[in-house]
């Protein structure tokens, strides 16, 4: 049945990966493993914003960068659980993790205790992805020996 690793983080939840878990699902794939690159809030896009209130992450304002460091970790957290709740809820089986700030490496540093079959590229739109502009599922693909798949988020 296999094992699939996600990457993702402002599109977790949103419709197209939800979509691509679906027809995972409907395969029969079954496992999964979610990473959540730690993100910093500064390359967070706020224009970006779908109707799901999966998102309805409220504005912090920042003090200092310790605060603006645990106010990511805090969202990453958050989006991760909730993915995990989401996964569970179509019928699979979820676990997760927080990964490095680099999505290539988030997935190498999975990999060394997660074995998978597929890994799911989420991000924003073109345009709007800083994963995109930074070529990152050509990346993880050099670093992985099975599919790479990106799923781009609807704008």
């Amino acid at each position: 049945m296999g094992r699939c690793l996600i990457v993702a983080n402002q599109t977790l939840g949103g419709a197209k990966l939800d979509a691509a878990v679906r027809e995972r699902i409907d395969a029969g794939v079954r496992d999964f493993h979610v990473v959540v690159p730690l993100t910093e809030l500064g390359y967070e896009v706020a224009v970006w914003s779908p109707p799901d209130p999966f998102f309805a992450l409220p504005a912090v304002p920042m003090e200092d960068v310790n605060d603006a460091r645990a106010e990511a970790r805090r969202r990453c957290e958050l989006r991760l659980q909730r993915m995990l709740e989401r996964l569970r809820d179509a019928g699979g089986r979820a676990e997760g993790e927080l990964g490095d700030p680099d999505g290539a490496e988030a997935v190498r540093q999975a990999l060394q205790h997660v074995r998978v079959d597929e890994v799911l590229v989420s991000t924003l739109p073109p345009g709007l992805s800083r994963w995109l502009r930074l070529d990152l599922p050509s990346r993880i693909a050099r670093v992985v020996d099975v599919p790479v798949t990106t799923v781009e988020a609807e704008e």
